[in-house]
């Protein structure tokens, strides 16, 4: 079976993956109260200010919808330095709890799962 028959397979209606700019696509009016849940999967620490990332989860989720995130918090943009047009936010752990808190959202569960993530668990790099 070809992975795209098998990824197809399981879409429901009313899922979305975004291919594109997180902000620019999520920004859009349209998407505001729309969405059930927000599944982020190594994703937030990819943005230049994961607070913006954060305002626009709560923006985008229906009263009473759930963000579920997993990943690290190791921030693509973290070695800009000196380049002025690559602004990076780099938020602790529990400063991104508390930037959450004030956004709305109430922390259900938290645990630590470990990944092998970028790692081959045969190589001694672990």
């Amino acid at each position: 079976m070809e992975l795209g028959m098998i990824i197809s397979d399981g879409i429901t209606e009313g899922f979305s993956m975004c291919g594109g700019d997180f902000v620019e696509v999520y920004s859009d009016p349209s998407q505001v109260g729309v969405w059930d849940a927000v599944v982020t999967c190594f994703f937030i620490d990819t943005a230049h200010n994961v607070v913006e990332y954060i305002e626009i989860i709560s923006r985008i989720l229906k009263d009473g919808g759930v963000w579920i995130n997993v990943g690290p918090l190791l921030y693509h943009f973290a070695d800009m330095y000196g380049q002025e047009d690559e602004m990076s936010i780099e938020l602790s752990l529990e400063d991104v709890k508390r930037v959450a808190l004030q956004y709305g959202f109430q922390l259900e569960s938290e645990r630590t799962i470990e990944t092998t993530y970028t790692t081959n668990p045969l190589s001694m790099m672990q």
